[in-house]
Formats: C-alpha cells, sequence, structure tokens
C-alpha cells in the first residue's frame, strides 16, 4: 500500500452521540496504516454536529434535507456519500452497518482493502439487507462483528463465510480508562439507566411502578418509539426517587456515568438483536468501574461472569429486574461492592479495552498491505 493512504469512513450515524467504536476505529487504522482518515457522516436534525468531540479526526457531515432513517433519506446519504468516496478514491474504505452497503453498488472503483464493520443487526434492516448483504459480499475484505453469536448468524444468512471474520467487542475506551475509576466511597450511591428509552425494547414502564418509584434511578436518553408521548408525559411527572435527566452527549455522560454505583442493562429479548445484545453502555459502565446491573444477554452474562464484576439478573421480569436493584443496594458500601469495582477494572487491564481487541485485526490489516 502506498505511503501516507487515504482512509474513509462512512458512518450510519452522526458521532458524538452514539456508537464510539467509530472514531476509535478510525483512530487505530490510522496509526496502523500511517495514513490519513476521514468519517462522513449522516445529517440526523435531532443531533447536531459535535466534532468538537474529535478534534484529531476529520468529519464530514453529510447534508440531505431529509431525514436519514427513512428510505429517501437514507437513499439520498448514500449517493452523496458515495459520490463523496469516489471522488477522494481512498486506500481503505470502511463501511458501517448494513445501512451503507448498498455505498458499495455505487463505486467507480475498488479500494486496495473495504472492512465492512457490521455494528448492528442485519437482520433487523430485513430480508431485502439480507440479500443486499449477498451480493455485496465480492467488494469486502474483512467483516468485523460485535457479538459471536450474532456473527454466527449473519454470516451464515448473509453468505459472508468466504470472508476472514473477526468479533470486536464494543469497548472502546484505552485500557488507561481504569485509571480514572472513582473509589467507591465517592459515588453518589444511585444508579443510572443510560440510552435510547422505548417501550417496545428497554422496559421503561418498570420504573413507572410504585415499587421502582422509591429506587434511587436516574435515566438518561432519548425517549423513542410507540408509546414515546405517554412515557414523555409519565417521566415528567415522576415525583420519587426515579428521574429522567433527558440527554446528553457521549463526553458529557461519560463524566457523570463515573460518579454511579451501578448501571442498568436490560434489552427486550423479543428479537435477535436485542438478546445478542452487544450493549455499549454494558462496556461503558466496566470501563468507569460502574458494576452493570444486567440482564442475561449471552455476552453480558459470561463477561460479569468471568470477572465477577456485576450482578445478572435471572431473566428479563420485572419480578428479577427489581429483586436484582434491591440486592446491589444492600451490596453498596460493602466489600463485596468494592471487590466488583476492582474486578472492572481487572477486566479493562486485562480484555475490555479498545487497543487489545483492535490486536485481534491487526494480522488481516497486514495481509491487506
Amino acid at each position: 500500500m502506498k505511503p501516507n493512504p487515504l482512509i474513509v469512513a462512512v458512518a450510519d450515524a452522526s458521532l458524538g452521540f452514539g456508537s464510539p467504536q467509530i472514531p476509535e476505529f478510525m483512530r487505530l487504522l490510522r496509526e496502523h496504516y500511517a495514513g490519513q482518515a476521514l468519517v462522513l457522516e449522516p445529517d440526523t436534525p435531532e443531533k447536531p454536529p459535535r466534532h468538537d468531540l474529535y478534534p484529531d479526526l476529520p468529519i464530514e457531515r453529510i447534508y440531505t434535507g431529509v431525514p436519514p432513517y427513512c428510505p429517501e433519506g437514507r437513499t439520498r446519504y448514500l449517493l452523496s456519500a458515495a459520490e463523496r468516496v469516489n471522488a477522494l478514491k481512498p486506500d481503505v474504505l470502511v463501511v458501517f452497518c448494513t445501512y451503507c452497503v448498498p455505498l458499495l453498488f455505487k463505486l467507480a472503483r475498488r479500494p486496495k482493502f473495504v472492512i465492512y464493520y457490521s455494528i448492528e443487526s442485519i437482520v433487523t434492516y430485513g430480508q431485502a439487507d439480507i440479500e443486499m448483504n449477498r451480493a455485496a459480499a465480492r467488494w469486502m475484505d474483512l467483516v468485523i462483528f460485535p457479538e459471536e453469536n450474532r456473527a454466527a448468524r449473519d454470516m451464515e444468512r448473509c453468505h459472508l463465510q468466504a470472508i476472514p471474520v473477526v468479533t470486536l467487542l464494543n469497548c472502546a475506551n484505552s485500557a488507561d480508562s481504569k485509571d480514572r475509576i472513582i473509589a467507591p466511597s465517592q459515588r453518589n450511591g444511585r444508579l443510572i439507566n443510560q440510552g435510547t428509552i422505548a417501550a417496545e425494547w428497554t422496559f421503561p414502564d418498570y420504573y413507572l411502578t410504585e415499587q421502582m418509584q422509591r429506587m434511587p434511578v436516574d435515566i438518561y436518553g432519548p425517549v423513542e418509539g410507540q408509546a414515546a408521548e405517554r412515557l414523555r408525559r409519565e417521566f415528567a411527572e415522576m415525583h420519587q426517587n426515579v428521574r429522567y435527566c433527558g440527554q446528553i452527549d457521549l463526553k458529557s455522560l461519560m463524566e457523570v456515568r463515573r460518579q454511579y454505583s451501578y448501571s442498568i442493562v436490560s434489552w427486550n429479548p423479543v428479537a435477535e438483536r436485542a438478546l445478542f445484545a452487544p450493549s455499549n453502555k454494558f462496556f461503558e459502565a466496566i470501563a468507569d468501574g460502574v458494576p452493570p446491573i444486567t440482564a442475561p444477554h449471552p455476552q453480558h452474562k459470561l463477561l460479569v461472569e468471568r470477572y465477577d464484576c456485576g450482578l445478572v439478573m435471572d431473566d428479563w421480569s420485572y419480578e428479577s429486574f427489581y429483586r436484582t436493584i434491591r440486592h446491589g443496594l444492600r451490596l453498596y458500601g460493602t466489600p463485596d461492592y468494592d471487590q466488583m469495582v476492582e474486578n472492572c477494572r481487572t477486566a479493562v487491564a486485562e480484555e475490555l479495552n479498545w487497543p487489545h481487541q483492535f490486536d485481534g485485526v491487526r494480522p488481516y490489516l497486514r495481509k491487506a498491505g
């Protein structure tokens, strides 16, 4: 590969509010190839540009006049992004999520190396996207998934078995994040629930029960889904110990999260993507030394039990949810809780850090060079 190669990423989301692995992945790719990096992102009206959070990483926002998460918006964004990629002629191209795969069909020339980072579940997008992935496989040199069960299923259904595949856990933190962990005695004694709030996916109605209203929980994130209007109204009317704190950017959330005693992580497993959840907030909590209280999603359960760095609910029921939170609060302030925090530090140092995860990708990048 030529000196100072150009690496271009086409992102499926606006940076700064989610998907922290996008900028981190691009930084390490730039370092590996000793090249230049550029990220193209869609214009999401409710998420203004936060390029100031990444002063070392060039980001271009593509304006289309249509929200990107509708068919017309997706088409406009990817056509504009393809036009930009064709003008740039990158040596390495990274497409994030099946959302961005249609761009591959509009390439005027094939980059030397194409990475498909399947950051979200393919099956969620439907059969048309599955068939599109099959057709686009000939452009892909490496496929990356964030969860092993999802990888096995998507590789088979999309006929990607002939392409090298790597599982890259969603821990976009550095190894030294463990050094910023706040001592347990300095925490606020409350629990945090961060991320998208939707009745279909994240059990927000659990917090509206009289029992849970007495629990010290702060909720951060956008309220979406079919019951969004009702949830916004009922969250605003909460008057006991549960508080809805709105939506903040990733950098602010990191500073806030470190103050909490636990992080609650649970997705409704009615769909494959939620059962095999490789949740960002799960890894962010461990990186900050905030033990997760998680539902038994396979990857989460495996890692919590491997390091004894949190609590795992028996199932996804309200009874298990409430019981595990009560158990966590009883542990808070005890040596057992302090040990969980210390075990988070160990997990980050040994495995759950971005450089360690990226080491699994490097052998394939050397082949590309």
